[in-house]
């Protein structure tokens, strides 16, 4: 009896020390969380003036071209998959991983892979697939380089013609704090004519340098800061289902004990 005692109360200080990683995990992954949305709110308005800028250029009737918008028939594609370096975050990557499979199968060329995320990079691997450049074990202060390096490589991709197309796998916000894993076309450029716009489009502007250099340099900034919010929306997915996972986690260890000490109290 007394042993079956002093193994109840070593377990009920295992899942207790649980208890406290799980708690201290969530809290780490709340506080990144709250980085990765201030971020988010930072970057918003940046984009929506590029857009805006954009936007006037589109409401003229001026022939605008440029390499990033060019449509071609998609004979060879690129798949950028962006997922998470590490787990403890739920289902949040194996649904990228089956949102990822679900595109390959539609495919009857391979497509050119670039990944970022260790494990969204090792599940494929194991599934058979290879990777034209991967991302890895990402640190913070590293974010903003693997983001322009990414956003220089599948530009440079598509206006070499190594690729007809360019898509994107991530965790797309469908609600405030609803993310789903989503497939998205990042090139060629869609650039929408928005007709809702506060400003008269009708009233003349004076332009320096000339409209046709300026619309080139801003659609290639216009699509960074695309790939640099899609990433932003990936890290708030991510830190957002690993806090829940962890608050899960550390529920599960509270009615654990909870029954444990419940069964210790029986035997004394």
């Amino acid at each position: 009896m007394s042993g079956q005692l002093r193994a109840l109360k070593n377990r009920i200080r295992g899942v207790e020390s649980t208890q406290k990683i799980t708690k201290a995990m969530e809290m780490v992954a709340a506080a990144k969380l709250k980085r990765f949305q201030k971020l988010r709110e930072q970057t918003t308005p940046y984009m929506q003036s590029l857009e805006g800028v954009l936007t006037r250029l589109l409401a003229t009737d001026l022939p605008l071209e440029n390499p990033l918008l060019e449509i071609r028939e998609e004979k060879e594609v690129a798949l950028l998959v962006i997922t998470s370096d590490t787990g403890l975050c739920g289902s949040h990557n194996n649904g990228l991983f089956e949102e990822a499979q679900k595109f390959l199968r539609t495919r009857s060329q391979p497509p050119l892979l670039i990944g970022v995320g260790k494990q969204g990079v090792n599940a494929l691997l194991r599934a058979g697939s290879t990777w034209h450049k991967a991302f890895m074990d990402t640190k913070s202060s590293q974010l903003e380089s693997v983001i322009t390096e990414t956003s220089s490589l599948i530009e440079t991709l598509f206006t070499e013609k190594k690729v007809d197309a360019v898509y994107t796998v991530y965790s797309h916000a469908t609600g405030r704090s609803v993310f789903r894993p989503t497939t998205e076309k990042l090139l060629p450029f869609h650039l929408a004519k928005n007709t809702g716009l506060s400003f008269e489009t009708s009233s003349p502007y004076i332009m320096e340098p000339s409209r046709e250099a300026l619309f080139a340099r801003l659609v290639p900034l216009v699509f960074e800061a695309k790939v640099r919010m899609i990433f932003m929306e990936s890290m708030i997915a991510e830190h957002m289902a690993r806090m829940n996972a962890m608050y899960q986690a550390t529920e599960n260890a509270k009615e654990l004990i909870d029954t444990l000490v419940l069964l210790r109290n029986k035997i004394r």
